[in-house]
């Protein structure tokens, strides 16, 4: 099987609406559904440019992970806007960098974005469905029960950090079952220069989702640089902001840079409770 057909990019489906007013306070950057690979979990990235409102709540028969990272690379912690976002009863107040995680049949949403100082990106994924289903619902949980679902840093419990030649990583986020009882893996990271090393190849009992988003929002597809990567026994090279589906046991890595013009968010993550290589 041909990598390329691992790989989707902004046209490749059509992005959940998710009920946001005004429209363009959003500006697209890429998704990943099952009409683009066969399998994937499904996930979506977006600039957030300016104030927005969500309307209702709604619930999803998958677990939800949901990334806010602030785009500043001087200033990565700092999300540059304030996000309201209601799981069920519990009001979650977002300044910074971080990931939420929303368990399966969770209602969740009435999000507000206030204060945008500057745009930041929002994606997420669901762990076990290929396609975006929601059903609309009404908070029925007792206050308190879900405002621990928010995880800031990158800090494994077992003290892993990945291996990097120096200026090349800033370390974003980490999150695991470990960190977060019930919560999936995935990690987000800034690239800051070229690079020609790599994690060695490997494979995962877990799917996993792997993307680059570049840095520019008024040029959202585009990653102002280049990077490679082995896929299933395939060199694959893109320019452009993307997410690959890597089924459970395909071979991958690993990630070279030949060029970097402007720093670029990678992620990976998967329906695994942790991180673990053959």
């Amino acid at each position: 099987m041909s990598s390329t057909k691992y790989f989707s990019h902004i046209y490749n489906c059509k992005p959940a609406e998710m009920r946001i007013k005004p429209r363009d306070a959003v500006k697209p950057i890429t998704c990943l559904d099952g009409s683009a690979v066969k399998g994937t979990m499904y996930y979506q990235a977006e600039w957030y440019i300016k104030p927005l409102e969500q309307d209702g709540l709604a619930k999803l028969e998958s677990d939800k992970l949901m990334a806010f990272i602030g785009t500043d690379p001087e200033k990565h912690e700092d999300l540059g806007a304030e996000v309201e976002i209601w799981l069920e009863n519990d009001k979650l107040t977002i300044t910074e960098t971080c990931f939420v995680f929303v368990p399966a049949g969770v209602a969740h949403g009435c999000m507000k974005v206030r204060n945008v100082r500057k745009p930041f990106i929002h994606y997420f994924c669901l762990m076990t469905q290929s396609f975006y289903s929601e059903k609309l619902a009404n908070a029925t949980a007792p206050a308190d029960t879900y405002l621990d679902k928010v995880v800031y840093k990158y800090a494994p419990p077992n003290g892993f950090l990945p291996e990097a030649p120096e200026g090349f990583l800033t370390l974003l986020l980490w999150i695991d079952h470990a960190k977060l009882a019930g919560a999936p893996y995935m990690e987000a990271v800034w690239f800051h220069t070229k690079n020609d090393e790599g994690p060695p190849t490997h494979s995962h009992d877990f799917d996993e989702l792997i993307g680059f988003l570049g840095s520019d929002p008024n040029n959202p597809e585009s990653l102002n640089g280049e990077i490679s990567t082995l896929l299933d026994g395939e060199m694959v090279s893109f320019t452009q902001s993307c997410v690959s589906y890597i089924p459970r046991g395909v071979e991958h890595s690993p990630i070279l840079v030949p060029r970097l013009d402007r720093p670029v968010i990678h992620f990976s993550g998967g329906n695994g409770g942790d991180y673990l290589r053959k």
